[in-house]
């Protein structure tokens, strides 16, 4: 596709500055002048058409489509922006709106759950360009499509479809047959020797229906035969098309022109027949050459394989294909397409066996143009050209281990590119397929059934997700697998076991999978240094930050050795480090290690890269521990605005980012912002992780200390108590959670000013804290300035003045003279301590 470069707004004059995926005029058009004009005057009077069939002439084949790529170029000069949306599928919808995201001009990668978004608010705007053209053709669902209109703005849309009841929420243009005139005038065109007399018999005999009328044109092209014979011949074959219409919107004159058209084909060229029944099995949509030519390797029919082996035979048959207008053909994009109708006609005609025969042939050729990496950008513009084709062709049911392959790679670039519904639907289908398909120990069905548990857990199911990630491990312990499956599966399992707030467990399992992947493969393996990312995580989550940081620190270097410096399972364990760091204590090192990795990501996946943006979220609260407040709090509101535009409120990482927000906006003073935030933000998680998940816990302590803020203390006095109490029972006393908790009970002491009971929760703390981080954590050095306070609220000035110097001293030397804890400590305010949600 060309898409020609962005320039600033504008006044219209000439051709649009950017015009996309807009199929090739036909040269053949003709008539519907007065359809075209309604056309017109309905975009001027309305913001969305929808050209639609006439109910009384069945459902295709009128010419819905064409008559929107005549509109398109005859009008090309009215608009900025013209972009064409195939709509038939969702993902071809997403991808459709991700091109046009890069042909604005907008700063967003191609995630389409990122650029989609982009792309709505940009034409709702108008910026950069206003007055455009948006068209969404064959849009069946009227519900999933309107959900990526814009909301309003400077522009107009067309819908073609057979579902009449965009009549509802459209102005509607009823497309009829041809009229007996224009029937003739394209027959004449396709076969100029033809009489009027002649054109109009076979222009009734095919009811006028445009699609039918286009082919028998073609036919008459291509061979000349007189007018009698071939209305003879579609007579023969209207009985035997009319027992075999699947339903009463079969297009039965176009059936019937096709038939004559596949006859002579199966006589003078029956590999191209063949190759014909391969497309019907896939989509409608663009079918890439290149997959075709990459059919040398494999055997489908002694007919066809020696053409697939052979380029000059290829083209021979792609082009009597095209001649008798049985596909189209774009030599500029590569491509071959059928139409949908045809599609319908050649799978009806096929018993279920060559059926059966011609979707596997198809499944096979899709695994020849098997992309590279799914988790490479580069490589997202091949998976998209084929997802429509492979979901078409039903290749989820496929039980041949190369289309698995295919099919379990196009889930994890769905996962990537950022269709996390789509992906999880379609490994749902893989998954229920090969289940039903394959014992449970085949290696398919077991990384299938890991597949869909990771999308859950990323999708907030966390009880699904755990059930099938406890499935996989029981079956791999015993499967005849391989041993790095093995350790996979209890990795995955160990993730669900964090998702469920097992946290103990998670580390006991984590530490099992390490050891086994260093005794079996030794500590460069990628296998093992998979199983050392798992286990730093369960550390970090345990709270045991230092024998995090080792472990991370070592698998840093050897990803850099393995990978460099800037593969995504470098930096990813680089992220790590720093919120090990930060956690362990050393702010300013955190920070300045985050900056470096945040700026890495930024340079090699891009600004809104989905990992980019997790390691964003980790920066800003390295940057909120080290000091730099207004850098944080308004990096975790674009952090926050582009996870809820991408994933929506009710999603794990957007509640992260949402936390952060709350801690964020309580410091800077917007009280009733962080309220309202924090609310939210605990309601969702109580929703996806429940109430007593340690998640759930550590969101009540942050939301108390706004509540504590607000004057509230009776409300954060309770939520402190709830969690501090499931905290310690669940994690243990020296969880840092739980000494967040207890440190907020303090402050709910002193903020009632009941400053014995302050003294009585920070002094049982502060050994704990000391024990735990040492002397010089941050976290410790808090808790002996507010104990210098609870001393001080009693009367004993030697104490309190002891304790804040000795607090005042440490927070200058481990955090800076600039830092606001510092200052707290030396102006004699209390100081919240803000825990944070550790990515799983």
């Amino acid at each position: 596709m060309n898409v020609k470069a962005p320039e600033a707004r504008f006044v219209r004059s000439g051709q649009p500055k950017i015009m996309g995926n807009v199929p090739p005029k036909n040269p053949n058009f003709t008539g519907r002048e007065s359809l075209l004009a309604a056309v017109e005057r309905q975009l001027a009077e309305d913001e969305t058409t929808a050209v639609l069939p006439h109910a009384l002439h069945g459902l295709g084949g009128v010419g819905k489509s064409q008559i929107a790529v005549e509109y398109v170029y005859r009008h090309s000069g009215e608009y900025n922006v013209i972009w064409w949306i195939p709509a038939e599928q969702e993902s071809l919808i997403l991808a459709a709106l991700a091109e046009l995201a890069a042909g604005l001009g907008l700063e967003v990668g191609p995630q389409a759950n990122t650029a989609v978004p982009a792309v709505r608010e940009a034409l709702r705007t108008g910026k950069p360009f206003d007055n455009w053209l948006l068209v969404f053709d064959n849009a069946e669902d009227i519900d999933a499509v309107r959900s990526y209109f814009p909301n309003g703005g400077p522009g107009k849309i067309i819908v073609t479809s057979r579902n009449r009841e965009w009549e509802r929420v459209a102005t509607p243009l009823s497309v009829d047959v041809f009229d007996r005139e224009e029937s003739i005038a394209l027959l004449q065109r396709r076969a100029r020797g033809l009489s009027t007399e002649d054109a109009g018999r076979l222009a009734e005999a095919l009811g006028d229906l445009p699609l039918a009328v286009e082919q028998a044109g073609a036919w008459h092209a291509a061979t000349g035969m007189p007018v009698d014979e071939y209305l003879q011949l579609l007579d023969e074959r209207r009985p035997e098309i009319l027992d075999l219409a699947p339903s009463p919107d079969y297009p039965l004159p176009v059936a019937a022109v096709w038939d004559i058209s596949l006859g002579r084909l199966t006589a003078e060229n029956p590999a191209a027949r063949q190759l014909l029944q391969i497309c019907a099995c896939m989509a409608p949509e663009p079918i890439p050459l290149n997959m075709l030519r990459g059919g040398r390797n494999v055997q489908i029919t002694p007919e066809l394989d020696p053409v697939l082996r052979d380029p000059l035979l290829l083209a021979r048959a792609t082009r009597d294909l095209s001649k008798l207008s049985l596909v189209r053909l774009d030599h500029k994009a590569g491509t071959l397409q059928m139409h949908r109708l045809m599609q319908n006609v050649i799978v009806a005609r096929l018993d279920p066996q060559e059926r059966d025969r011609m979707s596997n042939a198809a499944h096979l050729l899709l695994t020849t143009a098997k992309p590279g990496l799914p988790a490479s950008p580069e490589q997202w513009s091949t998976y998209l050209g084929l997802l429509p084709h492979m979901i078409a062709s039903d290749a989820v049911s496929s039980s041949d281990a190369w289309v698995r392959d295919l099919v379990f790679d196009m889930v994890t670039f769905l996962y990537y590119w950022g269709a996390h519904d789509a992906g999880a639907d379609l490994t749902r289908r893989a998954w229920e397929a090969w289940s039903e398909q394959s014992a449970e120990d085949d290696l398919h069905v077991i990384r299938i059934t890991k597949m869909l548990g990771f999308y859950l857990h990323h999708l907030g199911r966390i009880a699904e997700a755990a059930a099938l990630s406890e499935q996989a491990m029981e079956v791999s312990r015993t499967a005849p697998i391989p041993e790095e499956e093995v350790i996979d599966s209890m990795l995955q399992l160990a993730g669900s076991l964090r998702y469920r707030g097992d946290f103990e467990a998670a580390r006991e399992l984590s530490a099992e999978a390490f050891e086994r992947a260093s005794d079996l493969y030794g500590p460069e393996d990628p296998t093992t240094l998979s199983a050392a990312h798992s286990y730093g995580i369960s550390l970090r989550v345990n709270g045991d930050f230092r024998r995090a940081r080792e472990i991370d620190e070592e698998s840093a270097r050897q990803r850099q050795l393995l990978y460099g410096p800037t593969s995504g399972l470098t930096v990813n364990t680089l992220s790590a480090l720093a919120a090990d760091t930060r956690e362990a204590g050393d702010f300013l090192e955190a920070r300045a290690l985050q900056e470096s990795t945040y700026q890495t990501y930024r340079t090699h996946f891009g600004p809104t890269n989905a990992a980019t943006i997790r390691a964003a979220l980790n920066l800003a609260i390295c940057r909120r521990r080290a000091g730099f407040l207004e850098g944080a709090a308004e990096l975790v509101e674009e952090i926050l605005e582009r996870f809820t535009s991408r994933y929506g409120a009710a999603y794990p990482e957007t509640l992260g980012a949402a936390l952060a927000a709350v801690v964020d906006r309580r410091i800077a003073g917007r009280l009733e912002d962080s309220r309202r935030l924090g609310r939210q933000t605990l309601d969702g998680y109580r929703d996806i992780f429940g109430e007593h998940h340690p998640f759930t816990l550590c969101a009540m302590i942050n939301v108390a200390a706004t509540l504590r803020a607000l004057g509230e203390v009776e409300e954060a006095e309770r939520l402190d108590t709830v969690a501090g109490e499931r905290l310690r029972a669940d994690l243990g006393e020296r969880h840092v959670y739980s000494l967040a908790a207890a440190l907020g009970r303090a402050n709910d002491h002193y903020a009632r000013l009941d400053f014995a009971g302050a003294l009585e929760v920070d002094s049982a703390t502060l050994p704990l804290l000391t024990e735990v981080g040492g002397e010089d954590h941050p976290f410790t050095l808090v808790c002996v300035a507010n104990l210098s306070l609870d001393h001080r609220g009693l009367g004993h000035s030697a104490e309190a003045d002891r304790l804040n110097a000795q607090a005042v001293e440490g927070l200058t030397r481990v955090l800076g003279e600039e830092h606001p804890w510092r200052t707290s400590a030396r102006l004699h305010q209390r100081i919240e301590y803000d825990p944070t949600v550790i990515p799983l």
